[in-house]
C-alpha cells in the first residue's frame, strides 16, 4: 500500500544558545509564515516605491527653488530695467531741453508765456538797452572757479567718450561764477550731471555748468560777469568728487573753454 504525503501546517524553529542556557522552539503555522513573507515583500516594495517617489519630489523641490530663484532674478531684472527706462526718459527729456535751447528755442513750463519761449526775447534781455555793453563783459573770459583743471576737452578721439569741456577740482561749496553778461535759460537737475545750469550771452556763446551741489539762479535771470551764479558739488550718478564740469558753446558747436578763458598760472593743470 502507497504511503501518503503528509501536509505540512507549521513550521517549528529550533533555536539553540551558545551557552548553557536550554534550548527553545517556535512554531509558527504555514499560512502565517506566507502571510509575514507577503507582508514583508509589500513592506520592501513599498520601501522601494518610496525612495523613488522620495527623490523625486526632492528633484521636483530643487527645480522649483530653481525656478523660484530665476524668478526673482528675472523680477529683480525686470525692476532694474524699468528705473534704467526712467532714467533714460528722464535724460531723454532733459537732452531734449537743453537742445532745444542750444538750438534758439526753448520749452519751459506752464508758467511761462509763449512769447517768452523764443530766444529773440532772450537777445532782448541780454541787450539791456539803456546800456552799453562793452567787449569784455559780453563774452566768457573769467575762469568760472579757482581749482585744479584735471581735464580737458575731448572730441575727436575715438577710442574715448567726447567730453566738451573742462573738469576744475575744487573743495565742495566753492563760488563759481559767471565768466560774462548773460541770461540764464536752463537751472534744474540731471539724473546724471545732477544739478544743471546754463547760461546765454551775447555774440552766439552758451556756457554749461554740471555738477553743481546748488543753483543760485533762476531761469531767466540776468546775470554779470563776476557774480557767484552757483556752489561746486559732486551730485550726479556720473561725477567721481567734488568738481566743475565747464563747457563753451559757440553758434552751437561746443569750443574749448582754454581758448577764452584760459589756464591761469595759479591752476594747475594734471
Amino acid at each position: 500500500m502507497a504511503r501518503t504525503k503528509r501536509k505540512i501546517t507549521s513550521y517549528t524553529f529550533l533555536v539553540v544558545p551558545d551557552g548553557k542556557d536550554a534550548t527553545r522552539s517556535f512554531t509558527i503555522r504555514r499560512w502565517s509564515l506566507r502571510l509575514l513573507t507577503v507582508l514583508g515583500l509589500v513592506v520592501l516594495v513599498s520601501i522601494i516605491i518610496g525612495f523613488a517617489t522620495y527623490w523625486k519630489v526632492a528633484d521636483v523641490a530643487l527645480d522649483y527653488n530653481r525656478l523660484k530663484e530665476e524668478n526673482f532674478e528675472l523680477r529683480s531684472s525686470l525692476n532694474r530695467l524699468g528705473r534704467v527706462q526712467a532714467d533714460l526718459e528722464r535724460m531723454r527729456k532733459i537732452n531734449k531741453k537743453i537742445r532745444n535751447s542750444l538750438s534758439g528755442y526753448m520749452q519751459v513750463g506752464d508758467k511761462v508765456s509763449p512769447d517768452s519761449m523764443h530766444a529773440g526775447n532772450l537777445e532782448t534781455a541780454i541787450a539791456d538797452p539803456g546800456k552799453a555793453r562793452v567787449l569784455f563783459n559780453s563774452i566768457p573770459s573769467l575762469l568760472p572757479v579757482d581749482g585744479f583743471v584735471t581735464r580737458g576737452m575731448i572730441s575727436t578721439d575715438l577710442q574715448l567718450e567726447p567730453h566738451y569741456g573742462m573738469d576744475i577740482a575744487a573743495p565742495t561749496g566753492t563760488a563759481i561764477r559767471a565768466p560774462a553778461d548773460g541770461v540764464v535759460m536752463f537751472s534744474d537737475w540731471s539724473e546724471r550731471s545732477g544739478n544743471v545750469l546754463i547760461i546765454k550771452h551775447a555774440y552766439g556763446f552758451i556756457t554749461v555748468y554740471k555738477h553743481n551741489q546748488r543753483n543760485l539762479v533762476r531761469l531767466m535771470e540776468k546775470v554779470r560777469k563776476g557774480q557767484v551764479i552757483a556752489l561746486l558739488g559732486g551730485t550726479g550718478q556720473i561725477s567721481s568728487g567734488p568738481h566743475l564740469h565747464f563747457e563753451m558753446w559757440h553758434n552751437n558747436r561746443p569750443v574749448d573753454p582754454t581758448r577764452y578763458v584760459g589756464v591761469p598760472s595759479d591752476i594747475k593743470k594734471n
